[in-house]
């Protein structure tokens, strides 16, 4: 007796165990409790592949039930009944929306119900039957149907419209090429905006040239103004940049050496700063409006530039001309003046190229104060007798 009595109390023990886990079961299913579930009718007039017995019903988001029952319409084949057993809590109004949606990219099919407006009134049961929500029509289209709806207008836009779309691809193919021809111009436009737009870096390599530094030529100023224009140069030499003759080589960064100004301005402000540093004019100006009639040092640059063959050498040559009032040339001399490159960089041409332009100023300087002067009859003053030449005499009978 004390055997089965052992027998008995195990089997109560196992029972009562299995017992517990099929109510813990149903309590995580039914939503931890065995609460009353309100009953709905779910009415889909399209296909609801997938969809089954047990499937969740989501409320905005949140579970709060499961389908019941999945069912034909005997009087309307393409209608498919589903019940569903949600918790009577379940806010759901007459114009909840019913929609069939997926749990994750893969997951199963489910119910979404989605809240309608907060003074909507409560689904009622008719004629004594669960209340009835009726989906719409593409609340049960699956992804790949989607997808394939899509692409069909997608297909349908692109035939209604394929004249335009060739005409906009050649379009966008010729707007291309000239894109790709002019590609220089349009990087030094857009370098030009930049600067304009103050976003650019700041130039490096911004260089001067030297006036002349020698002493004082004459002990007081007894020479007329002296007007001094710019000077004359080729096409080639009339930039702020270093002129290189010849290629550069590629760890000759020239490009970078720049002049505050055109090399001729630079040229001519220089002179005149010379010029007045000699002590021996009256004045030394650039032409001016309204200036009288005065001496002219008029001057063109014939070379100003680095030669890197055979060896990297500044190189400049100047013609001056002193031209008088009367516009006579009192004299002419070419001034041409060389310097070797320190090493083959921007600072090293610069500077071959300023020592070779002070050369040049400290023999235009002495030139121009000490050439003779040849004098000239004042303006409108009438010619002397003695200038009258006498008449020939007759010849003898």
């Amino acid at each position: 007796m004390e055997t089965k009595a052992r027998y008995t109390l195990v089997g109560t023990f196992v029972l009562a165990v299995a017992l517990a886990g099929f109510a813990f079961v149903y309590w995580l299913h039914n939503m931890g409790g065995l609460a009353n579930r309100q009953i709905y009718q779910v009415r889909f007039e399209s296909s609801v592949s997938g969809l089954l017995t047990g499937s969740n019903v989501l409320f905005n988001g949140i579970r709060v039930g499961e389908v019941t029952n999945i069912a034909l319409s005997p009087d309307a084949p393409k209608e498919v009944l589903v019940t569903i057993a949600v918790d009577p809590k379940t806010p759901i109004r007459a114009d909840t929306v019913v929609s069939v949606d997926f749990q994750g990219l893969t997951g199963a099919p489910i119910i979404m119900l989605t809240g309608g407006a907060k003074g909507a009134a409560p689904l009622a049961a008719v004629g004594g039957e669960a209340p009835l929500l009726v989906a719409n029509n593409e609340s049960t289209q699956s992804l790949s149907q989607s997808a394939r709806a899509t692409l069909g207008r997608l297909d349908k836009v692109i035939d209604d419209n394929s004249s335009a779309l060739h005409d906009a691809i050649s379009g966008i193919s010729a707007f291309a090429g000239v894109l790709a021809r002019n590609s220089e111009r349009i990087d030094g436009i857009l370098a030009g905006l930049e600067r304009f737009a103050g976003g650019a870096k700041a130039k490096p390599g911004i260089y001067n040239l030297s006036a002349r530094q020698g002493a004082v030529v004459c002990k007081q100023a007894n020479l007329p103004q002296l007007v001094v224009p710019e000077p004359a140069a080729p096409m080639a030499f009339n930039s702020d940049k270093v002129i290189i003759v010849g290629d550069p080589p590629e760890n000759a960064p020239f490009e970078k050496a720049q002049f505050t100004d055109n090399v001729p301005s630079v040229v001519q402000s220089k002179v005149i700063e010379s010029l007045e540093g000699s002590g021996c004019f009256a004045a030394v100006t650039r032409p001016l409006d309204n200036l009288e009639q005065s001496e002219q040092l008029q001057t063109e640059i014939r070379q100003f530039a680095v030669r890197l063959t055979p060896t990297p050498t500044a190189d400049i040559e100047i013609v001056a001309k002193l031209v008088s009032a009367g516009g006579k040339i009192e004299g002419s001399r070419v001034f041409h003046e060389s310097a070797a490159l320190k090493a083959v960089d921007a600072p090293s041409a610069v500077a071959a190229l300023d020592a070779s332009f002070r050369k040049v100023l400290e023999g235009v300087v002495p030139w121009v104060a000490q050439l003779p002067r040849k004098a000239e009859p004042a303006k409108g003053a009438e010619p002397s007798l003695d200038d009258i030449p006498e008449p020939p005499e007759p010849p003898a009978p």
